[in-house]
């Protein structure tokens, strides 16, 4: 049986302890055996990566997303992601973890350069409180990095923080089996807005996960409601859109589970997550 994919790292908005409860209305509101599947601001892939761990052949699947995990997920896609050159940066990191820190400052200073799709998981693993990072040009924007953290005696956590989260082996492994198994999904690093140009195929399933209403933090936002008017108007696919909101009748909050989480780990309240239907 083959290894589950993984998501690579942590994401600001990523989707992975939803997933599961979202790819399953994906599913369900496929009209054929062999429907294409639209994952619009894909981010870190964690629907599309669900898709795949259930089956779904990633030829069928189509990502799109304006930020450089658009160019990321192309390069899989493609199979033009060079592993030896992420092999390179992996060893390039200190073996002195209080060092890692400087170190990924130091890289995301340099110009963006020919190995975005290989340096993007790296410095994304490495983002504070997994804020996105992004590119403006040939400069990588919003780069903020995690310190290496050990507790005192006084500390409520007793495990140390590590910098990279996952671990290099870990993202490592991770990248491995994402290379082999994710191989020919269709990835686009282009503005969502492109998709209404011309009708998607009516037989598709179409999920747009935007970034949150009224948050900062993202390099790249829309008018969701504006897109899924026009969206209505020149496609007959099931549309589904995840907010912090309903954004329909037809909306399901999903069970997040687990602790409450956040950067402090204190949050008195869990985030709400809601999938629309249209």
């Amino acid at each position: 049986m083959s290894a589950p994919i993984r998501v690579l790292c942590a994401y600001q908005g990523g989707k992975q302890r939803v997933a599961a409860q979202i790819v399953d209305h994906l599913l369900e509101a496929a009209p054929e055996p062999n429907s294409p599947f639209f994952d619009l601001c894909s981010g870190s892939g964690a629907i599309s990566i669900e898709l795949v761990n259930r089956g779904i052949d990633p030829s069928r699947i189509w990502m799109l997303d304006i930020s450089p995990w658009g160019s990321f997920w192309a390069a899989i896609g493609a199979g033009t992601f060079n592993i030896d050159v992420f092999d390179q940066l992996l060893a390039e990191l200190p073996s002195d973890k209080r060092k890692i820190k400087a170190h990924m400052s130091a890289l995301s200073a340099l110009p963006v350069g020919n190995h975005e799709a290989e340096l993007y998981p790296l410095l994304q693993a490495c983002s504070f409180g997994g804020k996105q990072i992004w590119r403006k040009g040939e400069c990588w924007v919003n780069a903020c990095f995690r310190d290496y953290w050990e507790p005192t005696a006084t500390s409520t956590r007793r495990s140390p923080a590590n910098p990279m989260q996952p671990s290099p082996t870990e993202l490592r492994r991770r990248i491995d089996i994402l290379v082999n198994r994710m191989k020919g999904v269709n990835s686009l690093n282009v503005d969502i807005m492109t998709t209404l140009s011309t009708p998607l195929p009516s037989n598709a399933v179409v999920y747009v996960d935007p970034p949150y209403q009224s948050t900062t933090g993202y390099a790249f936002s829309f008018d969701v409601t504006s897109f899924i008017k026009r969206f209505r108007e020149v496609n007959q696919a099931p549309l589904f859109v995840s907010e912090g909101i309903p954004l329909s009748d037809n909306a399901i909050m999903l069970s997040f589970g687990g602790a409450k989480g956040g950067i402090s780990g204190i949050r008195k309240g869990k985030h709400q997550e809601w999938l629309s239907r249209f």
